[in-house]
């Protein structure tokens, strides 16, 4: 990623702002922030630089929240039967990554900050399913009654279940609306 994506009179946007390896598919929402957030930021006749410092300040944020989120999948691997795996598992990972995975592991609790790409639904999938488990719960959990507990729960499951019956079995689905066409 580009230190300064604005600088002077020229703005990078796309490939020339930066690449993220594409485990997670975000060119396109990268391209489409820069594009927003610059016609926010955008001068009439001048370049303000609070403006412009802003507007870097907040690409940074949203290339470094996918790069956190990439390295997520990474460290929290289990596969250590080549140098690049080990490497992987033991790699010191950014500041920020490192306090969500510590909120995770405490309590469960999943921050989303600043409205970033990917949501609480997207990191509990790769948190818990790379693996790593909470140790404890809300406390607030202590306050319900246990059959209170139970039926929320049940109302949960039933609502999955319910998704889950109006849904075509996998490989319905991909004939029905992925075949490749004849031509």
């Amino acid at each position: 990623m580009r230190s300064k994506s604005w600088n002077r009179n020229v703005v990078s946007i796309g490939l020339s702002s930066g690449f993220l390896e594409p485990l997670e598919s975000t060119s396109i929402h990268l391209i489409q922030v820069a594009i927003s957030k610059l016609v926010g930021f955008f001068p009439d006749c001048g370049f303000a630089t609070a403006d412009v410092d802003e507007y870097n300040r907040q690409m940074r944020f949203e290339f470094e929240s996918v790069r956190d989120f990439i390295i997520l999948h990474y460290h929290l691997t289990e596969r250590e039967d080549t140098p690049f795996w080990q490497h992987c598992r033991t790699m010191s990972v950014p500041e920020r990554l490192t306090r969500k995975m510590a909120l995770y592991r405490s309590r469960g609790r999943i921050v989303r900050d600043n409205n970033e790409l990917f949501s609480e639904v997207a990191w509990l999938q790769v948190l818990h399913g790379q693996g790593l488990r909470a140790q404890g719960y809300h406390p607030l959990v202590e306050k319900m009654d246990e059959a209170e507990l139970v039926s929320f729960l049940g109302h949960v499951r039933d609502v999955i279940a319910k998704c889950v019956d109006v849904m075509p079995e996998h490989a319905t689905y991909i004939r029905e609306h992925c075949a490749a066409s004849r031509a």
